[in-house]
């Protein structure tokens, strides 16, 4: 075993070696982003790094530890270039939270807000270079003030990632017999209604405004519990006396990364669009049209009401494709003049919903 382990030790000094080469050449590029002005996430060239890696990796490590190796060492990066500010809906320990720690890693300068159109406002006046927001939920739907604020606010989607939400019943009590108070955000409630039913029937709910506001309150009396993720309960003291306690297994939310630039094809990326249409029969058909014609996949589209034009509706859908390639540009521009209304709100690299990130499988990444 000695051995071994004097075979590993001379592999992690080669490691660390090789780490400070990569991050010297890292230094160079930064200041030649710096002369140029341009930004120092590259969405599209880290998706290119970790995809190149996982696609040339023989194992035994696993292709979701390559990506959680080099989000790390891509965060370092960027720390040396410039730190980076990266804004979410707060506070700290949300799902909102762990979504922006597994896309830019630990070394980022993580800024909460209070609401939704605060993650917008702070990134459009220069207060964060990235936000993180929730779009959609896989059983809910989209969110529907995110949608609004798409809508509202000169903002680029450049990025998007896929979060399993996994609700543990977390407290300092032993036992389920001896909790008095269950706190939980209201979509928390919703999504383990059954399992409360069940188990908890005896306890009095209280609705809190985050998962993390709800560790909090379950962590100063000894009697009550909450309904939050494992990253929230190991902050605030909780044991977690039960796993995935929601109903439906596999509810997944999805992320999108907010900049103010355009990406650069990756050739294998998405792109989001929103759009309106006169009120007259077959003109959504008309926009829908132009992408099968152009062969391109749509893989979502959802209504929602203007909220500056009452009793009209905007279309969000995402198209498979860069805004770049000739054949989507073409569409686009198709599509767009059969609109009344037609705003590109970005390009970036697909993510796999159906690998979203666990975290009873990634604690490690978040320093579990």
């Amino acid at each position: 075993m000695e051995k071994l382990r004097r075979g590993i030790d001379a592999l992690d000094q080669e490691i660390l070696d090789r780490l400070n080469r990569r991050m010297r050449l890292v230094e160079q590029i930064g200041r030649i982003k710096a002369e140029k002005g341009l930004d120092t996430f590259d969405p599209g060239r880290e998706e290119a790094v970790c995809r190149r890696l996982v696609e040339a990796n023989p194992g035994p490590l696993p292709a979701e530890s390559v990506r959680a190796i080099y989000r790390e060492i891509l965060a370092a990066s960027r720390k040396l270039q410039q730190p980076l500010k990266v804004t979410f809906l707060g506070p700290e320990w949300t799902y909102s939270h762990l979504a922006a720690l597994s896309v830019f890693g630990h070394t980022a300068r993580y800024v909460p807000q209070a609401a939704l159109v605060d993650v917008f406002d702070s990134l459009c006046k220069g207060l964060s270079h990235v936000a993180v927001v929730p779009i959609e939920n896989s059983l809910e739907g989209g969110i529907g003030q995110t949608m609004d604020l798409l809508y509202e606010r000169p903002v680029r989607v450049v990025g998007e990632c896929y979060l399993e939400v996994a609700h543990c019943l977390c407290s300092r009590a032993a036992d389920f017999g001896s909790i008095g108070k269950l706190y939980a955000h209201p979509h928390a409630l919703g999504q383990c209604r059954k399992w409360i039913s069940e188990h908890l029937r005896h306890a009095e709910i209280f609705e809190c405004a985050s998962t993390a506001k709800a560790a909090r309150e379950a962590a100063a009396d000894p009697a009550s519990a909450a309904l939050c993720n494992v990253k929230a309960a190991e902050h605030y003291g909780l044991s977690v006396l039960a796993e995935r306690v929601e109903d439906h297994p596999g509810n997944t939310t999805r992320f999108i990364v907010l900049g103010l630039k355009e990406n650069t094809p990756t050739g294998d990326d998405k792109t989001s669009i929103l759009f309106a249409v006169a009120d007259k029969p077959g003109a959504l058909y008309q926009v829908l049209d132009v992408f099968t014609l152009h062969g391109l996949n749509m893989t979502r589209i959802e209504s929602r009401p203007n909220r500056l034009h009452p009793w009209q509706y905007l279309f969000f859908a995402d198209i498979g494709g860069h805004e770049k390639d000739k054949h989507v540009e073409d569409a686009l521009k198709e599509a767009a003049s059969r609109t009344t209304f037609f705003k590109v709100l970005g390009s970036y690299p697909r993510a796999n919903p159906r690998n979203p990130i666990r975290f009873d499988l990634e604690r490690s990444r978040f320093g579990g």
